[in-house]
């Protein structure tokens, strides 16, 4: 048997070049590590910002609406007014067209 002092030693020395390759193994993971952590978060910045540009285009839709219902409702009163003037105007020419026919057979009686 050698000297146990030099045996503890070098097996010290063994233990802490095996501890030495460990903390590189663990410096080389974390690089990877670091790197898919900076890939999720621009990921998950990207989906917000799609996520904020979605909700935006879904308010400039809903506007869009709205100021289409606006629209068709000015439009259906527009039309229910020209239907109900188109409507007096055929009634009047109507009355008129049998006050003029009236009137011309109320003349022809008196020559």
């Amino acid at each position: 048997m050698g000297n146990p002092l030099k045996e503890f030693k070098s097996s010290i020395d063994g233990l802490k070049q095996s501890l030495d390759g460990v903390k590189q193994s663990v410096d080389g993971l974390k690089a990877p590590v670091d790197e898919f952590k900076a890939n999720m978060q621009e990921t998950v910045e990207a989906a917000k910002l799609r996520s904020d540009g979605v909700k935006s285009e879904l308010g400039r839709m809903r506007q869009s609406v709205k100021d289409t219902q606006e629209v068709l409702g000015e439009v259906k009163e527009t039309l229910s007014a020209s239907a109900e003037v188109l409507s007096t105007r055929k009634r009047y020419l109507r009355l008129f067209s049998r006050k003029k026919g009236r009137l011309m057979a109320a003349k022809g009686r008196r020559s």
